[in-house]
């Protein structure tokens, strides 16, 4: 009887479900996740890399940052680069010349003045001439980057304070700033701008008649603000493509200042369909949303805290490995614990059907080699770190 039970035990346990085959790429904080499972169990590799995808290319962005330090006089300049991964060129896809100019004219009027070498020399704490832009990366869809550029503006000569944001749309395959007739039916785009302005004009009529402090303050700063249809950004709002407006305006101080207008939903174009099935789908209670793979669904579900992921790979009815553990006894699916990542968590990019060509593969592989051995200089997707996500739409 003994040997018997004994002999049971052993065939259940080597009957227990493997983990569904799958093979994806999830972006998540500050870094690019490749997981990949099937019968030798799950493997995860993380580098501190922003992928996207446009047809069968992958490409890496990236933010370039440039410092130069004087006794009295700080410069630091970002730029935005997209590089395939299959090449070893990288292209340029937005650049403001502002820090470059007043830098220029700086040591023009400055002509003895030396660089501080980064290594041995600390920069002066309040210098009275500081320039700085800063490219916050909002979100990527495909070919679609949506940044919010920053620049600030402090110079000797108080004519040339500047403080400034602005959001904007770049298309990787141009590198050009694009505009929402050029990704949209021009019909539609007329439209969801003009239901933005009407957002706009009830945000600041509520404003100007409410009576708390908290609007009291507000209305120094309003007249700031005016509405710009080029300030936009792409998002998703339960499966769908919306436009997100950003308004800037200034503190009295000259700080730059924004207001987020909600999302405007907009008639999804052809090039949607490809972009949509990145996008997570949040379930109706806004506890967790998932991404739907080819014989398997991943589900993350935020800690109570908003700042983690925790993310578990479930196998559909149709992949899952006969198996006599007690969930499936029960009529539940095997669930395997993945890992858990900061927030937010934005593009899933599956590789696995159809299969990654060899030679591309080998190209990701040596994008996440060099992104994790970079030395620090480069930023990679960092500028996600402001985001936090919101509910899309029923699972």
């Amino acid at each position: 009887m003994m040997a018997t039970m004994t002999a049971m035990a052993c065939t259940a346990r080597a009957r227990v479900a493997e983990p569904p085959t799958a093979e994806f790429l999830v972006a998540a904080g500050d870094s690019t996740y490749w997981v990949r499972s099937g019968v030798d169990g799950v493997r995860i590799r993380r580098a501190p890399i922003l992928l996207t995808r446009v047809e069968n290319r992958f490409y890496e962005i990236f933010i370039a940052d440039d410092v130069v330090d004087f006794d009295d006089a700080a410069f630091a300049s970002a730029r935005l680069y997209a590089r395939d991964v299959a090449q070893t060129d990288s292209v340029l896809l937005f650049a403001d010349s502002t820090v470059s100019i007043e830098a220029a004219r700086w040591r023009r009027a400055h002509p003895q003045a030396a660089p501080l070498d980064a290594e041995a020399d600390a920069p002066a704490g309040n210098p009275t001439t500081s320039v700085s832009d800063d490219i916050e990366i909002v979100d990527v869809h495909g070919p679609w980057i949506t940044l919010t550029h920053l620049l600030d503006v402090d110079v000797t000569d108080s004519t040339r304070h500047r403080h400034t944001g602005r959001r904007m749309v770049i298309d990787l395959r141009t590198g050009q700033r694009t505009s929402l007739a050029a990704m949209f039916d021009p019909t539609e785009a007329a439209r969801v701008v003009a239901t933005a302005q009407a957002a706009f004009g009830r945000l600041t009529d509520s404003i100007r008649t409410a009576s708390d402090q908290r609007a009291a303050t507000a209305r120094v700063t309003l007249p700031s603000f005016r509405f710009d249809s080029t300030s936009f950004g792409l998002t998703a709002v339960a499966q769908s493509p919306a436009i997100a407006f950003m308004v800037p305006g200034t503190a009295l101080d000259g700080a730059a200042l924004a207001l987020n207008l909600p999302p405007v939903v907009i008639a999804a174009p052809a090039w949607w369909t490809a972009t949509q099935a990145t996008r997570p789908v949040w379930a109706k209670d806004s506890s967790s949303f998932h991404w739907r793979g080819a014989g398997y669904t991943v589900v993350a579900r935020p800690d109570s805290s908003g700042e983690t992921l925790a993310l578990t790979l479930h196998a559909t009815a149709a992949s899952a490995a006969p198996a006599t553990t007690p969930a499936t006894a029960r009529g539940t699916t095997p669930v395997w614990p993945l890992l858990t990542v900061p927030m937010p968590a934005y593009e899933w990019l599956p590789i696995d059907v159809p299969p990654l060509p060899m030679a591309l593969r080998d190209a990701l592989a040596r994008a996440f080699d060099a992104a994790s051995a970079h030395d620090g200089t480069v930023q990679a997707a960092v500028a996600l770190r402001r985001l936090r996500p919101t509910r899309r739409g029923g699972a």
